[in-house]
C-alpha cells in the first residue's frame, strides 16, 4: 500500500501558476530503525532530462530534533517498459545484442532515507523543476522499537583504528567478494542470471587454449549456470560473506556517462533502467545480510586531473549527489574510484563534499589507495598472486604490515589470483583457479584475519578457466570461509594481535599469530614447511605443489596468556571440527597442539563454542554439522546444507554439477531427454530457475520458491516469513501482511 501526502496547503483556495501538480506517497506510515521509508513522486510534466531538470530536497525532524537532509532522484515511469533490442556481430563475427529502454511517460521520482531514532518523525518536500515551478509538501512516520534489535551500520571501531563494529558493538569482520554485473538478457534484472562454479568450458574458441591436464578436476564439461540471485547470494552468506563490492563502469553496467563536453546542458547521462538494477541489486545483498561496499565511479574518468575545472567538478558533484541520495540507506562503505589516480586537489574537492550530503557518515575509501589523505577512512589496496602455499600467510602478513601504517582499517578491495595471461599456456589451466586455490584462500584469509586486514575476492566463477586473474569460488572455498567466520565470531570486537611463543622440535616449522582481548583469545598455527620438499637433493629447487606431503607436526607447545579462566578448543580450519577441549587457567599457558599437516587454530572463550548450523549443540556435539541430513564423516562438504556428494571428484557439489560423472557430457537425471542444466524449471514447480522475474529463490525444492526475508527458509516453511520479528500467524489476526517487512501489527 501506497500512503497518499497531501500538498502543503500554504496557497489558500487556489494554488498560484507556478505550482506544480505534483502526486506524492509514502511506503508506509510505521517501520523499525534502519528499514528504508521512501516518498514517490509522480508529475507529468515534459523534460529533455528528467535526471536533472528536477530538483527535490527533503528534510526530515527527528524525534530529538535532529534535521538530515537528502535529496530525491529520477526513477523511471509508472508504466512497464519494453526495450528495444539491436542485434549484430561483432569484430570477430560473434553474435551480440544492445538495449534501448525507452521511458515513457518519464513521471517518477523518488527519495529515501533509513532513519534509525526510534520515536515520530515529520518531514517537508519540495519538488522543484528548471523553470522555477515548485509543489511542497510533507508528512510523517513513525518508528518503532523493534521485537529484533537491528545491528545498525558498519563504523570504524574506536578502540582499534584497524577493525569494524556494528553500531550495536558487536565486531564485524568483513569477507567480500564481487562478479560482474550485467542484464545479458535484456529484461530489466541483473540478478537473474548469476554465475557460480562452472567447470572448465567446453568451447575453444577456435583452440587458441591448450588442453587441460588429465584427471577430474580439470575434465571439460558443462555448467549449471544461470544462478538467480537468491541461490548466489544466499549460499555466499550463509559461508560467512558478508560485504559486496559493486561499481559501475568495473566490469558492470555504466549506470552513467559523464558528459566532458562544456557545452553540455545536463552532467551525466544516467541509465534510469540501470540505476533501478543497482536498486534491486543492493536491496538483493541487504536482504541476505551482506553490506554492500559502494563505488561511486569505478574506472570512468571525471576529471580526474582537472580539479580546477569549476564546471567539470560541479557535474563530479552532482554524480555523487546522486550516488548518496538514491543508495546511501543500502550502503555501509563509500569508493571513489577504482584503479585510477586523481589529483590531490580532485580529492580535497570531492572527499569533503561527499562527507557533507552523507547523513549516515559512512566511511569513504578510493582505490588506488591513498591512506595518505585526510578523510580518506579506509586503505583499499589490491592483491592478486600465487605465492607458494607454504607463504601465502607470510604474504597476508607482510601486506598488513605494509598496508597498516597509516592506521586506518585495511580492506583488500580486490583480492585474487594472478600472475599473468603466459601461466594459461603450458597447462592450460586459468588464472583465477588451481588445485592449490582453495588452500591458498583459506591460508590467506585466516593469517589476513589474525593480522586484522579484510579482503573482498573478485570472483570468477563461471568456468575453472575463466580469466587470468581474480578467484573461482566454489563449495570448498566456502566451506573455508565458514569455518573462519565461524570461529571468528566468537571472538569479541575488543581482540588485538597478541604474541603466541612456541616450543618443541618443530617449532621452527610453525609460524603462529595470535588476537587477545581482556575476554577471549585466538591463536592461527600454519605449517610453512613441508617434508617431501625436503628431500630434495643440495643445491636443486623444488617448487612446492598442493599434493604434496608436508608431513605432520607433533608435540607443539603453544603458549598463550590467557585473559581469564575459559575453556579452550582446538579447531580445524578445514572444516570447522572441534578436535579436542580443555579448561584453560588465566595468565600465561603453555598448551600442547594436537597433530596437525596445514594449520590448525585454538579459541579460548567462556562463551559458546562453534556451532555452524546454529542448532544448539557445538560441532564436535554435533554429527551433522550443516543439518543437511547427511553425517559429517559421510559429507563432501560438512559446512554447506547444499551439497554432501562430489562423485567424480571435480570439487563442483553434485547438487550444482551439471556432468556429475566428469565424462564431459551434460546429465539428464530425470530421463527426459532434456540436459539437465538447460531445464528452465527443475523441481517443476512453475517456477523457473533464473533468467527471468521473479525467479525461484529454491530452484530444488517444489514445495518453496520464495524467500522473502533472505534468511534461508522458503516462505511455505518459514514461520516468520517477512522476518519482522512477527510470526505469520500473528500478522494474520492483526490484519497486516506477513510477506511485508514493513507491515506488522502494532505492539
Amino acid at each position: 500500500m501506497r500512503w497518499p501526502i497531501a500538498l502543503a496547503a500554504a496557497f489558500g483556495g487556489l494554488a498560484p501558476a507556478w505550482a506544480l501538480e505534483v502526486k506524492a506517497t509514502q511506503n508506509t506510515p510505521r517501520l523499525m530503525p534502519y528499514q528504508v521509508f521512501e516518498l514517490t513522486f509522480q508529475h507529468e510534466g515534459k523534460y529533455s532530462d528528467p535526471n536533472w531538470e528536477v530538483t527535490i530536497e527533503v528534510e526530515f525532524i527527528s524525534p530529538s530534533g535532529k534535521k538530515p537532509k537528502v535529496g530525491g532522484f529520477f526513477y523511471g515511469s509508472s508504466k512497464p517498459q519494453k526495450p528495444i533490442i539491436r542485434e549484430f556481430k561483432d569484430g570477430k563475427g560473434r553474435a551480440r545484442s544492445e538495449a534501448t529502454w525507452p521511458c515513457d511517460p518519464a513521471d517518477t521520482w523518488k527519495a529515501r532515507y533509513a532513519p534509525s531514532e526510534v520515536g515520530d518523525w515529520a518531514f517537508e518536500w519540495t519538488f522543484r523543476n528548471a523553470q522555477g515551478e515548485s509543489a511542497k509538501g510533507g508528512g510523517s512516520f513513525k518508528v518503532v522499537t523493534p521485537r529484533v534489535q537491528p545491528r545498525g551500520w558498519v563504523r570504524i571501531n574506536p578502540a582499534n583504528p584497524f577493525t569494524f563494529i556494528h553500531e550495536d558493538g558487536g565486531p564485524f569482520w568483513p569477507i567480500g567478494t564481487q562478479d560482474g554485473v550485467f542484464d545479458g538478457n535484456h529484461n530489466g534484472s541483473a540478478m537473474d542470471q548469476k554465475s557460480m562454479e562452472g567447470p572448465f568450458r567446453l568451447e575453444t574458441h577456435g583452440g587458441e587454449r591448450p588442453a587441460p591436464p588429465p584427471g577430474a578436476m580439470f575434465a571439460r564439461g558443462p555448467s549449471m549456470n544461470p544462478q538467480n540471485g537468491d541461490v548466489y547470494f544466499g549460499r555466499h552468506a550463509r559461508a560467512g560473506f558478508n560485504l559486496w563490492r559493486f561499481s559501475p563502469h568495473n566490469f558492470s553496467i555504466p549506470v552513467f556517462d559523464i558528459h566532458y563536453d562544456a557545452k553540455a546542458a545536463t552532467p551525466a547521462r544516467i541509465r534510469w533502467e540501470q540505476a533501478a538494477m543497482v536498486d534491486e541489486m543492493l536491496q538483493l545483498t541487504m536482504k541476505h545480510g551482506i553490506r554492500n561496499f559502494y563505488g561511486i565511479f569505478g574506472f570512468a574518468r571525471v576529471f580526474n586531473d582537472q580539479p580546477e575545472d569549476e564546471q567539470g567538478m560541479a557535474k563530479v558533484k552532482a554524480l555523487i549527489k546522486y550516488s548518496v541520495d538514491r543508495w546511501g540507506a543500502y550502503v555501509d562503505f563509500w569508493e571513489l574510484l577504482n584503479e585510477q589516480k586523481a589529483a590531490d586537489g580532485w580529492y580535497a574537492i570531492t572527499i569533503p563534499y561527499l562527507k557533507s550530503i552523507d547523513p549516515y557518515h559512512k566511511p569513504v575509501a578510493t582505490s588506488w589507495e591513498r591512506p595518505d589523505l585526510a578523510g580518506i577512512d579506509i586503505s583499499a589496496p589490491h592483491w592478486y598472486g600465487r605465492e607458494d602455499e607454504l607463504a601465502s600467510d607470510q604474504a597476508s602478513a607482510g601486506n598488513a604490515r605494509n598496508h597498516k601504517r597509516h592506521g586506518k582499517p585495511v580492506v583488500y578491495g580486490e583480492q585474487g589470483n594472478g600472475g599473468g595471461k603466459p601461466e594459461l599456456i603450458p597447462q592450460g589451466i586459468g588464472g583465477v583457479w588451481d588445485p592449490g586455490s582453495a588452500r591458498r584462500m583459506r591460508v590467506r584469509l585466516w593469517s589476513a584475519f589474525f593480522n586484522q586486514i579484510s579482503f573482498i575476492f573478485w570472483e570468477t566463477s563461471y568456468a575453472k578457466d575463466g580469466h587470468h586473474m581474480n578467484i573461482w569460488i566454489g563449495p570448498e572455498e566456502r566451506q573455508y570461509t565458514k569455518a573462519l567466520q565461524d570461529f571468528s565470531y566468537c571472538l569479541d570486537a575488543g581482540v588485538k594481535p597478541a604474541p603466541i611463543q612456541l616450543a618443541g622440535p618443530q617449532a621452527k616449522d610453525v609460524r603462529a599469530y595470535g588476537l587477545r582481548s581482556d575476554q577471549r583469545a585466538g591463536v592461527y598455527l600454519h605449517h610453512g614447511a613441508c617434508a617431501q620438499c625436503a628431500q630434495t637433493p643440495a643445491g636443486q629447487h623444488r617448487h612446492h605443489t598442493w599434493d604434496h606431503d608436508r608431513g605432520e607436526v607433533k608435540n607443539l607447545g603453544v603458549t598463550v596468556d590467557v585473559p581469564q579462566a575459559a575453556k579452550g578448543y582446538w579447531y580445524s580450519p578445514t572444516d570447522a571440527a572441534i578436535l579436542a577441549r580443555f579448561d584453560a587457567a588465566a595468565g600465561k599457558q603453555t598448551f600442547t597442539a594436537p597433530p596437525f599437516k596445514i594449520d590448525l587454530a585454538l579459541l579460548i572463550t567462556g562463551a559458546a563454542p562453534p556451532d555452524s548450523d546454529g542448532d544448539g549443540k557445538p560441532n564436535d556435539q554435533d554429527e551433522d554439522d550443516d543439518n543437511d541430513g547427511t553425517p559429517d564423516a559421510k559429507d563432501a562438504f560438512p559446512l554447506e546444507r547444499e551439497e554432501w556428494a562430489d562423485v567424480d571428484q571435480d570439487r563442483i557439489g553434485d547438487s550444482m554439477d551439471a556432468d556429475i560423472d566428469g565424462d564431459g557430457k551434460a546429465d539428464d537425471l530425470n530421463k527426459n531427454g532434456i540436459p539437465d542444466n538447460e531445464e528452465l524449471d527443475w523441481d517443476g514447480d512453475g517456477v523457473p530457475n533464473a533468467s527471468v522475474t521473479p525467479w525461484d529463490a529454491f530452484p530444488r525444492d517444489p514445495k518453496e520458491w520464495r524467500d522473502t526475508d533472505g534468511d534461508g527458509i522458503g516462505d511455505n516453511a518459514d514461520p516468520d516469513a517477512d522476518g519482522d520479528g512477527y510470526s505469520n500467524e500473528e500478522e494474520k489476526k492483526a490484519g497486516t501482511d506477513p510477506l511485508n517487512p514493513l507491515s506488522f501489527p502494532e505492539r
